[in-house]
């Protein structure tokens, strides 16, 4: 069985998919589904398949595209071609392993038969930008009864995740020609904003800590401010990243930093993805346990699909290691993707025999 995943992935890392650009990769995807009776409808470049009888819905998801490739690899990103238990190239381990192992669990579940509902397999555009592929699935679909996401986790069993805001900080001043500096009154933005900055931490933390994801932080990413090198600029703005657990809420974050940059204007300029977090000892967690064998569910504050399933009992698991997300030299190992795709397989039959009780489903 998990050979083939292995050459599939393969396939799947040769393509490039870069955010907004995967229709080449979701078509080898089609195709392997397709070529194994497995049915696929496609939202533009969205596949979705369903398996299985009425009953509970699991919603398997991951991500068809990547990130750029960047500097510093050594090797060619879409070569794909194994180096003994290493597959190297962009989008290996972030998250083309968990696509390919998803596939063949969900075609080995339909040749088997016997499930207690449907599983539903969603293999999403744009997750690395603007999270907008599962947005349209679930709109075309709806929530599922449960669902795991497909991320590098190490098989871990995540059960909560962090939510994300990002908010801007804008300072004003009074711009004047450069030439005239020494004799015009003015006020540089980018000074006061680098006055204000050089004292901010390089992680600014919230009081509190959530008992699995820890403290909420807010780091400052970009730093944007004038336009020509003859003009003294009258503005300036820094974006913050700011990872959020309950009970903290982007408004916390806002205050946080109004304290450190007294003289910036604070706003928000997105906060739709919010946290998420499934109670341990719901039979979803307890079957992610199982098929994984892992005692305990741990948190993450890396942001995922998963944002969008608020509500849904949900986790995120797959093959791989975070860390080696968005790297040079992106790497997943053959063993990882074979236990990914038992993972799955074990993982959706226990998960729609818990989700098929009356009392997970009341």
């Amino acid at each position: 069985m998990s050979s083939n995943a292995c050459e599939l992935l393969a396939d799947l890392v040769a393509i490039p998919s870069v955010s907004g650009a995967e229709g080449p990769v979701a078509d080898r995807a089609q195709a392997e589904l397709e070529g194994a009776g497995v049915p696929v409808e496609r939202l533009g470049h969205n596949l979705l398949a369903c398996i299985g009888k009425s009953g509970p819905r699991l919603l398997l998801n991951s991500h068809l595209d990547t990130v750029p490739v960047g500097a510093d690899w050594t090797r060619d990103p879409y070569a794909a071609a194994w180096e003994g238990d290493r597959l190297y190239g962009r989008g290996s381990n972030d998250a083309k392993a968990s696509v390919a192992a998803m596939i063949e669990a969900v075609i080995t579940l339909a040749a088997e038969g016997g499930l207690e509902g449907q599983v539903l397999l969603a293999l999403t555009t744009c997750e690395e930008t603007k999270n907008t592929g599962m947005a349209q699935v679930l709109e075309h679909v709806g929530m599922p009864d449960g669902a795991v996401t497909g991320e590098p986790t190490g098989l871990d069993v995540v059960r909560a995740q962090s939510g994300l805001a990002v908010l801007t900080a804008q300072w004003s001043g009074r711009s004047c020609h450069a030439a005239h500096v020494a004799g015009v009154e003015h006020v540089n933005a980018i000074l006061e904003a680098a006055g204000e900055l050089a004292g901010f931490p390089v992680c600014c933390t919230l009081d509190g800590a959530h008992p699995l994801l820890g403290t909420s932080t807010v780091a400052v990413t970009v730093l944007h401010s004038g336009q020509r090198h003859n003009v003294v600029p009258d503005r300036a703005e820094a974006v913050f990243d700011a990872r959020l657990a309950p009970p903290h809420t982007a408004l916390d974050a806002v205050r946080a930093l109004e304290s450190r940059l007294p003289k910036a204007r604070v706003g928000v300029r997105s906060q739709r993805l919010g946290a998420v977090e499934t109670p341990e000892q719901h039979p979803l967690v307890q079957a992610g346990l199982s098929a994984a064998g892992r005692s305990r569910a741990v948190g993450s504050h890396t942001l995922s699909d998963m944002a969008l399933l608020n509500g849904v009992a949900c986790i995120k698991c797959g093959p791989g290691v975070s860390a080696r997300s968005h790297t040079a030299d992106e790497f997943v190992l053959r063993g990882e993707v074979e236990a990914g795709a038992r993972f799955y397989q074990r993982f959706a039959r226990l998960a729609l025999e818990a989700l098929s009780t009356k009392e997970v489903r009341s």
